[in-house]
């Protein structure tokens, strides 16, 4: 009796097989990732809609007034003290929204343990609430300590701080009656700070407008766009559409001119300078 004959693949037939596999990888791949980046988006969108929640409340529980953008200063308990005599104001002590504990900013407990010095954490004592899925700074070694945990940070004019960059002073509010079209104003944005490691002091967006610059760098972590919580208490996703943004973005590049490659104004600066001034807009901008 004749043995039956085993067909097998051919080693043409097996490379064969084998790009069929990679090119299916490669092309399911980047929707992976893409999807990925959209699952992230929806729960930066929930951290920062129960970080309002926590800053409408504040303000809710202290006639009006908002507690400050800025971070705290090290063992200060969330407390800063701004020199604001330029103004005629003398010094003033605000209660932060965050803090910094007096050993730095080094470990996750660091950074956890400056949260519950802020003034928002009573309203939510959760960690994972203050980092976006999609931030990893803090799984890297930066000098002594880790990168960035807290995802978030408030703009320069929902705060006390002083000195600031030409306008944002003059864009400053305390209350929240202060706000002219809240559906429309940005309180939390995405950051994701790389000169200190983690998002020191505020948010800041020059508004000089014969100069327009991004002075500080801000987060693109969801294909192409970025998350922001708004003062009416709703959070949105923002598509960013001129790639100087983006590269400005990406590179985490400090100071960088808000013009496109033909000298026109970028439309990202134009959208979020209206985002950024909470109240009227000051003369002259």
């Amino acid at each position: 009796m004749e043995k039956s004959k085993q067909a097998g693949f051919t080693l043409i037939e097996l490379l064969v097989v084998i790009a069929i596999i990679a090119l299916l990888v490669a092309i399911v791949l980047p929707s992976l990732s893409k999807a990925k980046e959209l699952a992230a988006a929806v729960v930066c969108l929930s951290n920062e809609n129960q970080l309002l929640t926590a800053y409408l409340l504040y303000a809710e529980e202290n006639d009006g007034f908002l507690t400050d953008g800025d971070t705290a200063s090290p063992g200060q308990q969330g407390r800063k003290t701004f020199n604001r005599s330029a103004l005629g104001e003398g010094r003033v002590t605000v209660h932060c929204w965050v803090g910094e504990p007096e050993g730095g900013n080094k470990t996750l407990d660091d950074k956890i343990e400056g949260f519950g010095q802020g003034s928002l954490w009573r309203y939510f004592e959760a960690p994972k609430v203050y980092n976006c899925p999609a931030d990893k700074r803090w799984r890297k070694p930066i000098g002594s300590g880790i990168g960035g945990y807290r995802s978030y940070s408030i703009g320069k004019p929902l705060s006390k701080r002083y000195p600031g960059n030409p306008g944002e002073v003059e864009s400053e509010i305390t209350k929240m009656t202060e706000f002219v079209n809240p559906g429309g104003k940005v309180v939390f944005l995405e950051e994701t700070e790389r000169e200190y490691g983690w998002n020191n002091k505020t948010w800041n967006m020059s508004l000089d407008m014969t100069n327009p610059r991004w002075t500080d760098p801000f987060a693109i972590l969801h294909n192409g766009s970025s998350t922001f919580a708004f003062a009416d208490g709703h959070a949105e996703r923002h598509k960013w559409v001129d790639e100087v943004t983006i590269q400005m973005a990406e590179e985490g590049s400090k100071n960088e001119s808000a013009r496109n490659p033909d000298g026109t104004i970028s439309e990202d600066y134009l959208w979020f300078r209206k985002a950024y001034i909470p109240g009227r807009t000051p003369a002259g901008f």
